[in-house]
């Protein structure tokens, strides 16, 4: 730990801990992948990034030093030039993106796709969700093919419904981390009379993914300008995954600001480690493949936004065995201790069909 980089050290643990991810860098494929004109500093980043994984995985050594692949990260975005507390989640964001970038396979990249005409739009709305999907996947794999993309990106439909005609607007956005907000449980703690206090009640993840995707009713200065009313109408708007990855992060959204202060959701989600099922959560079509998935690596946040501490807990996929990472230190810890009011970044591998 270099001051604060507990939040580094934690992601490096959980990425590391894919085992996809571990091999292919491991392999050298990267080598090969590298793109020779990106610019020196985040091909440097992609290198050290390598150094790393393959120090760790050697295991010559009982922990190591990332300090090389920390100046580099720092060249590379102001953000994380420093010693000061960074967010976990944000990191993990800014790794994957440039190991994405530096990685891809297709270059020179062609055009970005134009936008579609209005009698174009009518007739993709026509389509099938699963139709859609691969139309709207296709486009993105012909500018965008990488390792990163391979494991850890899937794909969000967004669907606007007019209330009045019914006609629907949808898009597809890719995805790399799924953001969920974690829903208000307080209740109540005296029986009569006005309440003193509140204490969160369980939750689990469930219900997360419930907020996520619930439909959002487009109203008031919000409404939508349907393009087949001509005018602004009151909306439904939904949100679903069209196309699972083979590793799914979930980001837990457990800071939010007030104002001018940030504060933190310290509730306890409940998290499956093992045959979380997101068939409820995707379209049509989208389930072809197995919606289950298990856990294998958490990122934890301990403390408040301003002087919190990071920790690692990752599963060796062997024996089943989790341990615990906190900067130099490690420890066997049970699959009871794994999911706690810390849990702030979650890693879960999709499973084979019929295979828990």
């Amino acid at each position: 730990n270099f001051g604060n980089t507990c939040f580094m050290n934690s992601v490096i643990q959980c990425l590391v801990g894919t085992k996809p991810l571990t091999r292919y860098f491991m392999r050298g494929e990267w080598r090969s992948h590298l793109i020779q004109d990106t610019k020196e500093q985040s091909s440097s980043m992609v290198t050290e990034f390598a150094h790393v994984v393959e120090r760790m995985w050697r295991g010559q050594f009982s922990f190591i030093s990332p300090a090389e692949f920390r100046s580099a990260v720092a060249r590379c975005s102001e953000q994380f030039n420093g010693n000061d507390q960074q967010d976990a989640h944000e990191f993990a964001s800014f790794v994957l993106d440039s190991l994405h970038e530096c990685l891809n396979h297709v270059h020179p990249r062609p055009l970005p796709e134009r936008e579609l005409t209005l009698d174009e739009e009518l007739q993709f709305e026509q389509l099938s969700d699963a139709q859609q999907s691969r139309v709207q996947w296709d486009a993105y794999t012909r500018r965008n093919k990488s390792i990163v993309s391979s494991i850890f990106q899937g794909q969000i439909q967004s669907r606007l419904t007019c209330m009045a005609c019914q006609h629907t607007s949808t898009t597809y956005h890719m995805f790399t981390e799924l953001s969920v907000p974690i829903p208000d449980t307080s209740s109540d703690n005296s029986a009569n009379g006005p309440a003193l206090h509140s204490e969160p009640q369980p939750i689990d993840i469930y219900q997360c993914l419930d907020a996520y995707s619930e439909s959002e009713i487009l109203d008031g200065d919000n409404k939508w300008m349907c393009p087949v009313c001509q005018t602004k109408r009151t909306a439904t708007k939904r949100l679903m995954i069209a196309r699972l990855p083979l590793v799914l992060i979930v980001h837990l959204k457990r800071f939010s600001t007030v104002g001018h202060f940030r504060e933190k959701l310290e509730a306890n989600v409940q998290i499956p480690t093992m045959s979380m099922c997101l068939q409820k959560y995707v379209t049509f079509g989208a389930g072809e493949q197995s919606t289950l998935y298990n856990l294998y690596a958490v990122a934890n946040h301990f403390g408040s936004m301003s002087s919190g501490h990071y920790t690692a807990s990752v599963s060796d996929g062997l024996n089943g065995q989790w341990n615990h990472f906190d900067d130099t230190r490690t420890s066997v810890i049970h699959e009871s201790q794994v999911t706690t009011p810390a849990a702030y970044l979650l890693f879960f591998v999709r499973t084979q069909r019929g295979i828990e």
